[in-house]
């Protein structure tokens, strides 16, 4: 298991180098099959069933964030009157309903393809790949092996 995660890690830190700003989504999503496949542990026929449903789920997701964020992104905040800021707080109050209903009803969906266990090993999955990769593209943006700093020379 180890060396698969190893394997990985190297396949991730050169894909994320190679892709194009533009075509990264792709790379990405690839990889992060691979990380979930591996740490839910998913069988064949599992991943079969498994993954339509996880689309879909993602999908609905970035549906809902879409309609909120396309909204709300145009405004400046520093130009909101009362009106506006009540208008705000009540849909985003909306939108976070909206994706708590969705994971409720995907968690049922979830539930008829993989265990409890496995669930849960998803939810975590999703939050470690996240921090790896934004830990990624983080220490692509530092100049001079990812601290910040010039190496000295004496």
């Amino acid at each position: 298991m180890k060396k698969l995660s190893v394997l990985f890690i190297i396949l991730f830190t050169n894909t994320v180098a190679i892709a194009q700003p533009g075509h990264m989504r792709e790379p990405i999503k690839a990889l992060k099959i691979g990380y979930i496949t591996e740490k839910v542990e998913l069988t064949a026929k599992q991943a079969e069933k498994f993954w339509p449903v996880y689309n879909n789920y993602e999908e609905d997701l970035h549906q809902i964030r879409k309609k909120f964020f396309d909204k709300y992104r145009k405004e400046n905040p520093d130009e909101r009157d009362r009106e506006q800021a009540r208008a705000y707080i009540e849909a985003n109050l909306d939108y976070q309903e909206q994706i708590l209903n969705t994971k409720k009803e995907y968690q049922k969906k979830f539930l008829k393809v993989i265990s409890e266990e496995q669930l849960a090993d998803l939810y975590q999955a999703e939050a470690g790949f996240r921090t790896m990769l934004i830990k990624e593209l983080r220490s692509r943006g530092k100049p001079h092996g990812g601290d910040g700093h010039k190496p000295t020379t004496h």
